[in-house]
């Protein structure tokens, strides 16, 4: 078997398996069913009921064998289980059914997990617990999703870059530098890692920008692809964002406004025009030095 993966997203567990060999019936891949089967019966020792999924059966009975469902019930209520195989891995999705949004019952409610009253939320955890330890024991590995670039800049910017390919073979996209960062040849055309004033910015290097709003911002720089730069600009998970390379500029923040309207010389011009016209020129006079102190 290869690509024996698995990962965690909200109320799910996804599994990445592939048998190799042919299913003459379906003309694909045959499903993992010996993972499928094996990790049905973790859950089934842990109290879960589990059968044929009723929905499946009664709308699409063909492919019936590819889908269970399963409950367990809780002091809170009960925690249920929708599991599939297919050619390529399988998938379980937990819910519930005492706090809805959806319509068609929790099943189908985004944010599940959150949704979970407390007892049932500490089920599902002790159910992936199992899963995670069954998993780990026949050789699968967990890919842990990266949120943030904080406080590992580099990790954050290959699980966003780096594809199956690159993750399967241990290496990384783009040509890297010895600082393990996007080199020159890839970040260096078209300006794309020169800031406003046209200097260079390195990777980890110190810029400010402007917020949407005209704040003044400071940060470190990494990444350069087809421009964007990724700036750090806090402790917090979410302390970063993402901007042009025209954006960034060298500053003594002592000598600049902290804040300048993003349309400010626009306004400006727009108000000693109106001043002039209205020969209000001591309006017009202080107008004109605003947009020398501007510049």
């Amino acid at each position: 078997m290869s690509d024996r993966t698995f990962r965690v997203h909200d109320a799910g567990l996804f599994i990445s398996s592939s048998t190799g060999e042919l299913d003459r019936r379906m003309l694909t891949n045959r499903p993992d069913y010996e993972t499928f089967n094996r990790l049905l019966a973790v859950f089934a020792n842990f109290g879960f009921q589990i059968g044929r999924d009723p929905q499946v059966e009664e709308r699409f009975k063909i492919i019936g064998k590819y889908h269970r469902e399963g409950r367990r019930p809780t002091p809170a209520g009960d925690l249920w289980i929708s599991a599939h195989v297919y050619p390529a891995g399988m998938e379980f999705e937990f819910f519930q059914q005492v706090v809805t949004v959806n319509s068609h019952g929790g099943r189908y409610d985004f944010d599940r997990r959150e949704k979970m009253p407390y007892l049932i939320g500490k089920a599902f955890e002790a159910a992936l617990r199992r899963a995670r330890a069954h998993l780990g024991g026949r050789g699968f590995t967990e890919e842990v999703k990266i949120s943030s670039p904080i406080p590992d800049p580099m990790a954050y910017f290959n699980a966003q870059w780096d594809m199956e390919h690159e993750r399967r073979t241990g290496t990384h996209r783009f040509r890297r530098g010895p600082d393990g960062w996007p080199d020159e040849s890839v970040i260096g055309n078209y300006g794309q890692n020169l800031d406003r004033d046209k200097v260079k910015i390195e990777h980890g290097s110190v810029r400010f920008f402007r917020t949407h709003r005209g704040h003044l911002m400071r940060g470190r720089c990494y990444g350069g692809i087809n421009g964007r730069w990724m700036v750090i600009y806090g402790p917090g998970l979410r302390d970063y964002t993402h901007v042009s390379s025209w954006e960034l500029f060298l500053c003594d923040p002592r000598e600049v406004p902290r804040r300048l309207h993003p349309d400010g010389e626009k306004r400006l011009k727009a108000a000693l025009g109106k001043a002039v016209e209205a020969e209000d020129f001591e309006r017009a006079i202080a107008m004109r030095d605003a947009l020398r102190r501007a510049a």
